[in-house]
């Protein structure tokens, strides 16, 4: 996890984008008159509720995504690391796995950004913000199958941040390479 944590952190330039369109747009004093948001008694509650919400996102929208029923995705909180997890425990299409991989950064990151861009609420900014933040690990694991096929296999990492690959033409136990 350290390791794709470093290795994200490239992707947190979007972030930077977000907060410097705001400011242009909406000025540095309405950032600074919602900061309260960030007190702990707010920030704490509001990110762990995110955090749950990211990870269902993530599993709703592989089920949506690889038409996979309840059975095949598996949700829980992971004891070493102190965050909850969304495993889909099959392999599904390339694009069903970007596209649930990406809904959660679009739902609770750059939708809330764009809606505060267009009426100036720093607390959407702030929260739109933190939870594209939080998706910058999503990111790269999109980033890092970029080269894959469209018509490749993708499945979850039971464990880890990442992913397992499989070319449709060698869907063996000796194809299984991880991505991270």
């Amino acid at each position: 996890m350290s390791k794709a944590s470093a290795a994200s952190l490239p992707f947190g330039v979007i972030v930077v984008g977000q907060f410097l369109l705001f400011t242009a747009v909406w000025g540095f004093e309405t950032i600074k008159s919602s900061s309260d948001i960030l007190l702990p008694w707010y920030f704490f509650p509001l990110f762990a509720v995110g955090i749950v919400l990211h990870e269902l996102i993530h599993g709703l929208s592989w089920m949506l995504g690889g038409r996979l029923s309840f059975n095949q995705m598996k949700f829980g909180f992971q004891i070493k690391t102190l965050t909850p997890y969304a495993h889909c425990t099959v392999p599904i299409p390339k694009s069903a796995y970007v596209f649930g991989t990406l809904m959660p950064a679009l739902i609770l990151g750059i939708f809330p950004f764009l809606l505060s861009l267009i009426n100036g609420n720093g607390w959407i900014f702030l929260f739109g913000i933190l939870f594209t933040f939080a998706a910058v690990g999503d990111f790269l694991i999109v980033y890092l199958i970029r080269s894959v096929s469209w018509t490749a296999l993708v499945e979850d990492h039971p464990e880890n941040a990442g992913c397992y690959v499989y070319e449709s033409e060698k869907i063996d136990s000796t194809s299984k390479a991880e991505s991270i």
